[in-house]
């Protein structure tokens, strides 16, 4: 525990000022979309927006996506078989819901799914294809809308490069594991661009019955205008999972990395085209349009068993259509100008589920008309207000057609102070909001719908940034206060609106460089979630730690060699569903990481080492029913130690 103490205390004052040093960049300094839904600089935005760029990313060795949101403060990550595929992200607490409440973005496009709480496809976020990763802390209801609660990631893709390269990857690891990427690209004088990838990924994974397979592709073709530019992009995807399920303790105890009887036949296959066209086109020297139009299908087939019963074949289907034009620009404000957004938000799914309990159909289309004002009001001050109208129908179809039709309206204000060139502070306050889903509003062993509440909050925050060359720092404190949330409780089988839920929290952030060759690293998080009201008022809400910590050392040996070490902390947490906080709780677990690199020419080899230290841990788990239908908490334990090696190469 005295070590575990350390890293805490370590992590958290490599964040104080002056040594104050947080490894961030200065939003307003970055190139970011997040702020306004359009890339700029320079933008005195109310609230906290982390960008991880290129080179961080390959510096921190990471392969997936969760893997690079591991490192992050104010972000949880709880995989269920350790290879990014299945993981969950978490934004301020929200646990095994955090799907429906941290919304993740590629090129603004949402990952979440509006209709069902399917999992994200995560594994088709190849990093390999990352410019930079944008992090909101805390809601944002006015821009993006629905699901945008604890907060939003933005993923920015590569764009074809000024003049021809070609690169190929490699990587090879524990579990069998195997990956080969390879993409080229190039823009021309005459304006136009093309890039194009693609990848292929195997592997058995730590668990029995794991084994995944993945192959991916994507084309996109752009041509610049004398007032903006246009493009088309495609994405193709398919992938295999065997799924090994939970183990009870016992189970855990006699072998970890086993898989059940009951999960012998459990699989996924998933198939995923995406088709994307949009416009960004110059009104005037003040105001520029912009807009996408996006289809995904997703089809998929599955097998999932309970302890107690054989699952079936399955089948989902969702066809998913959205449009988001909208207008940015520039108008006078007394003596100054003010910045402003103005954009129509359309989302159109079917969704089609046919398992052993019947259809689970919904056809749900989800709207919003938003705007938002930046407004000088000195030299060092502004304000930010905006404000959004959202509204849902959904037809849910489980035997008999039922229509389920809901709107609202939110609100935010904020300010952004620079007192000098080197601080920025900021408060503000936020109100967000989620739509009841249709697996949410049903409950599928009963098969009729229960017309759920649609989940409504506020998000309060202040912060400070510091930013002086190599040193910067931050610290966020927020609360966060939610009505009728909605959540799963696993005991019961069936989806509920707790009365009210409160969370508060802190998180600090930064980086120091100590000597030429060195730079530490360090985050800290602190959250308390609680149910305020209820049968389970003053209890903890599952999965959420209440601490998290995170320190780092990176190490320039020579010109052409790195390495980065790095020990990750997280606390204890209440297991999942367990809203009476009466089963026992997740352990703490410290992890440590080693990322060696070397840079030749055009040719860069990695080696990294997970839980160098092959700690025995698991990210998450639930209370679930036996085969005597027994409530009793189960576990998905996560990998030991584990190696991998990675070559890439770039040619020009």
């Amino acid at each position: 525990m005295k070590n575990v103490r350390s890293l805490a205390a370590a992590a958290a004052l490599a964040c104080l000022p002056a040594s104050l040093a947080c490894a961030e960049t200065d939003p307003e300094d970055a190139v970011i979309v997040t702020a306004t839904r359009s890339e700029g600089t320079g933008i005195p935005i109310p609230t906290s927006i982390s960008v991880v760029s290129r080179d961080e990313i390959k510096a921190s060795g990471a392969l997936s996506l969760a893997d690079l949101l591991r490192t992050r403060a104010g972000v949880q990550v709880s995989d269920l078989y350790g290879d990014g595929s299945s993981a969950n992200i978490d934004m301020r607490g929200f646990g095994a819901t955090a799907v429906s409440n941290t919304l993740i973005l590629i090129d603004g496009r949402p990952l979440n799914n509006a209709s069902d709480i399917g999992a994200l496809d995560l594994s088709l976020v190849d990093l390999n294809n990352v410019e930079r990763v944008e992090i909101v802390q805390g809601s944002a209801g006015i821009l993006y809308g629905n699901q945008a609660v604890g907060g939003l990631i933005n993923i920015v893709t590569r764009r074809a490069p000024r003049r021809f390269e070609a690169e190929i990857g490699a990587g090879y690891g524990s579990y069998d594991k195997q990956q080969v990427t390879a993409q080229v690209g190039q823009r021309f004088d005459n304006g136009f661009a093309f890039s194009l990838g693609g990848r292929n990924r195997d592997s058995d994974n730590y668990r029995d019955h794991n084994r995944t397979e993945l192959d991916q592709a994507r084309l996109r073709l752009e041509q610049a205008l004398n007032s903006g530019r246009v493009f088309l992009e495609h994405e193709s995807s398919r992938e295999n999972a065997q799924l090994p399920g939970s183990l009870f303790k016992d189970e855990l105890e006699a072998n970890r990395r086993q898989s059940v009887n009951a999960y012998a036949n459990d699989y996924n296959t998933t198939h995923t085209q995406t088709t994307r066209i949009g416009l960004a086109h110059a009104l005037s020297e003040n105001w520029q349009f912009e807009g996408e139009a996006t289809h995904r299908d997703n089809d998929r087939e599955f097998i999932t068993s309970f302890r107690f019963s054989p699952g079936t074949l399955s089948t989902q289907q969702r066809k998913i259509s959205t449009l988001n034009p909208r207008l940015h620009g520039v108008s006078a404000c007394g003596a100054d100008q003010c910045q402003f957004t103005l954009g129509l938000d359309v989302e159109q799914t079917k969704y089609r589920l046919l398992t052993s309990f019947g259809p689970q159909n919904v056809d749900q289309m989800a709207g919003g008309l938003y705007g938002q004002a930046i407004a000088p009001l000195s030299n060092t001050l502004s304000a930010t207000v905006g404000a959004r109208y959202a509204r849902v129908t959904n037809d849910i179809f489980t035997g008999a057609s039922t229509p389920l039709d809901d709107d609202l309206s939110v609100g935010s204000a904020g300010l952004s102070w620079r007192p000098h060139a080197d601080w920025r502070l900021f408060t503000r306050a936020d109100q967000n909001f989620r739509f009841a889903k249709v697996d949410e509003h049903t409950n599928p062993v009963f098969g009729q719908p229960v017309g759920l509440k649609n989940q409504t909050g506020a998000s309060y925050e202040a912060g400070a940034e510091f930013s002086r060359g190599a040193r910067s720092a931050k610290a966020v404190a927020y609360e966060l206060k939610l009505d009728d949330e909605i959540a799963f409780d696993a005991t019961g089988y069936s989806n509920v609106n707790l009365p009210q839920t409160h969370r508060r929290g802190l998180l600090l952030e930064g980086s120091l460089p100590v000597a030429p060759d060195w730079s530490l690293q360090g985050a800290y998080t602190w959250t308390e979630g609680k149910i305020t009201a209820g049968a389970n008022e003053g209890k903890r809400i599952p999965l959420v730690p209440q601490s998290q910590a995170r320190l780092a050392a990176d190490w320039r040996i020579a010109a052409a060699w790195s390495l980065r070490m790095e020990g990750q902390w997280t606390g204890s947490q209440v297991n999942g569903s367990d809203f009476a906080n009466a089963f026992p709780r997740l352990p703490s677990y410290t992890l440590a990481n080693l990322m060696l690199r070397q840079q030749y020419k055009d040719l860069e080899l990695g080696m990294q080492v997970n839980n160098l230290f092959n700690r025995e841990y698991s990210e998450t788990g639930a209370i679930g029913l036996d085969a005597t239908f027994t409530s009793r908490d189960a576990y998905f334990p996560a990998p030991e130690r584990n190696l991998r090696l990675t070559m890439d190469y770039v040619w020009r």
